[in-house]
C-alpha cells in the first residue's frame, strides 16, 4: 500500500516531532513527516505540519487533526478525530488542527486560579504575621519569655529549698508525729477512764433507788401480813406517817428513775465511742 500526504496548520506545535504518531481511534495509521515554520509579514510564526497516512484509510476532510499526549512519559501524538459525512479527503488537502493540552499543562491551567488564590491567602498571612511581630511586639514577646524562664526558675530554687529543709529537719518533723500520737493515746485512755466513772455514778445511783424501794417494799409486807392475821386494821396503814411518807418518797423516786430512764437510757446502759459496752 501506498500513503496520503496532508497538511495541518498548528499556531504551536508544542514538543511535537517527525516520526510521532498518527492515530485513528487509538490505532496508528501513519507518522508525523515534516514540520515547517511558517513566519507571516506580522512577524508571527506558525507550523504547517505534513503527516503520511496509509491510504487504506480514509476519513472526511472535516475531520480534525488534534496534537495530545497520551501519557506523561509517552511524548506527542497525532489523532484524527473523525467526522462522518461524505466528504472525503484525498492526497494533498489540508485538515484542520487541534490543539489539546497536556496533562500537566491541564492540570496547570486548571489548578492556576486555585494555586493564585492560595497564593494570595498566604501573603495575606504572612503580612499580617509581620506586623504582629514587628520589632515593638518581638521585644514584648521576648520580655515575656525572660519573665517565664525567671518564673520557672524561681519556683525549681523554691522546690530545692523545701526539699533540704525536710530532709534537714526529718527527725524533727518524726518525733513530733510520735508525740502526737502518744497525745492521741493518753486521750482515749482518759476518756475511758472517766467513762467508767460515770458508769460505776450511773449505776450507784440506779443501786440506791432500787434499796430504797425493796426497804418501802418490806416495810408494806410487813403491815399486810399484820392486817391478815387480824393485827390493827387498814386505818392503821393510813395513820403510819413513817410508813406513809417512806411510800411517797420511794414512789416519787421511782417515777422519776423511770423518767430519766426514758430520757437518758445511756446514762444507765453506757456505750463507748471507743466500743465499750
Amino acid at each position: 500500500s501506498t500513503d496520503n500526504f496532508f497538511f495541518v496548520k498548528y499556531d504551536n506545535v508544542d514538543g511535537l516531532e517527525p516520526s510521532n504518531a498518527v492515530t485513528i481511534n487509538g490505532l496508528k495509521v501513519g507518522l508525523v513527516d515534516q514540520i515547517i515554520p511558517i513566519t507571516s509579514k506580522g512577524g508571527k510564526i506558525s507550523f504547517v505540519v505534513r503527516i503520511s497516512v496509509d491510504d487504506q484509510y480514509s476519513f472526511s476532510k472535516n475531520s480534525a487533526v488534534e496534537i495530545f499526549e497520551p501519557s506523561l512519559m509517552g511524548g506527542k501524538q497525532l489523532k484524527i478525530n473523525l467526522v462522518y459525512d461524505n466528504k472525503i479527503a484525498k492526497d494533498g488537502d489540508t485538515l484542520g488542527g487541534k490543539f489539546q493540552l497536556s496533562a500537566i499543562n491541564a492540570m496547570a491551567s486548571e489548578m492556576g486560579p486555585k494555586v493564585s488564590s492560595v497564593l494570595t491567602k498566604v501573603d495575606s498571612t504572612l503580612a499580617s504575621t509581620n506586623k504582629i511581630l514587628d520589632e515593638q511586639n518581638r521585644r514584648e514577646i521576648k520580655m515575656l519569655l525572660s519573665n517565664l524562664n525567671a518564673t520557672v526558675s524561681a519556683f525549681k530554687t523554691t522546690a530545692d529549698q523545701t526539699n533540704r529543709l525536710l530532709a534537714s529537719n526529718e527527725h524533727k518533723i518524726s518525733s513530733l508525729l510520735d508525740n502526737a500520737n502518744q497525745t492521741m493515746v493518753s486521750t482515749k485512755n482518759t476518756v475511758d477512764k472517766f467513762g467508767k466513772v460515770a458508769d460505776e455514778i450511773d449505776a450507784k445511783k440506779l443501786n440506791q433507788s432500787i434499796e430504797e424501794l425493796s426497804k418501802t417494799a418490806n416495810q408494806l409486807n410487813q403491815v399486810i401480813a399484820g392486817i391478815n392475821r387480824g393485827e390493827g386494821s387498814l386505818g392503821k396503814l393510813m395513820k403510819d406517817e413513817e410508813l406513809y411518807n417512806n411510800l411517797t418518797k420511794t414512789s416519787n423516786s421511782l417515777n422519776e428513775l423511770i423518767s430519766d430512764l426514758k430520757q437518758n437510757p445511756k446514762k444507765y446502759i453506757n456505750i463507748s465511742v471507743f466500743g465499750k459496752k
